[in-house]
């Protein structure tokens, strides 16, 4: 085949169905926000691919869509009580039946759709970790909503078909509080503290920890389960303005 004619019918990075998480009739303001955060996706995409010595002509891409979470308590997230902000992640990480129709499709194309929608849960609830850091840190989304997006490519240039999530959050490494088997975060007394300094100490890097912020917790763990249980080829990268998680699938010839 073709490879000029093929990478042409290819849809470019700025096609692709959007997922709104709330109204889909958006006012004019929210409209620029949505704009502006599909801009940053592409542009934290872009980024990644210079990373890895990429350019868009190099790659072919296979299926996309966006998700954006036009919730606007994210604009005032700092304003929260942490209930309130673990109220609204909780309803966040359900997503509508369009998503599960376009991540199946994505996973179809991709050789293998449970699979793809089972890792890409993982990732895209370490997204919203970092919306929630960003939002209470940064304040980053007075004139943006926070969103990720799917990309399926081929890489040319080392023959690998990738899967990414892209994600417009914090932008790097997130230590996170550990949650207990009842899913709220280990306390102040002296087994807790010891627990999470071992988990910290031996499983992730030492850091300071925003115990004030909700996240929907255990993500880091999440992502060494799919290195060391499944044998994953997967990486994060952290970029100025998102983060991109990356699966590297197989080599297609």
């Amino acid at each position: 085949m073709n490879q000029t004619n093929q990478h042409s019918r290819r849809p470019p990075l700025k096609s692709g169905p959007v997922i709104f998480q709330s109204e889909d009739n958006l006012l004019e303001e929210d409209k620029r926000k949505k704009d502006m955060t599909l801009s940053e996706l592409n542009h934290v995409f872009r980024l990644y691919l210079t990373k890895k010595g990429l350019q868009m002509e190099d790659i072919s891409i296979l299926g996309l869509f966006s998700v954006i979470f036009n919730d606007p308590r994210f604009s005032r997230w700092h304003e929260l009580s942490k209930s309130d902000q673990s109220n609204a992640l909780t309803r966040l990480v359900v997503m509508p039946e369009v998503y599960d129709e376009l991540i199946l499709k994505i996973g179809a194309t991709a050789g293998d759709a449970q699979i793809i929608k089972s890792v890409v849960k993982d990732a895209y609830q370490n997204a919203i970790d970092s919306f929630s850091h960003a939002a209470y840190v940064q304040r980053k989304y007075d004139n943006r909503f926070p969103g990720f997006k799917v990309v399926l490519f081929l890489d040319q240039i080392q023959h690998k078909l990738v899967l990414t999530l892209v994600d417009n959050g914090f932008g790097k490494k997130i230590i996170k509080p550990k949650k207990s088997h009842t899913g709220q975060d280990y306390g102040d007394d002296f087994v807790s503290r010891i627990t999470d300094w071992l988990i910290r100490r031996y499983v992730e890097k030492e850091g300071p920890i925003e115990r004030e912020i909700s996240y929907t917790g255990g993500q880091g763990m999440a992502m060494k389960k799919l290195r060391i249980e499944l044998g994953l080829n997967i990486d994060l990268h952290f970029l100025a303005t998102g983060a991109i998680f990356e699966l590297k699938l197989k080599n297609f010839f």
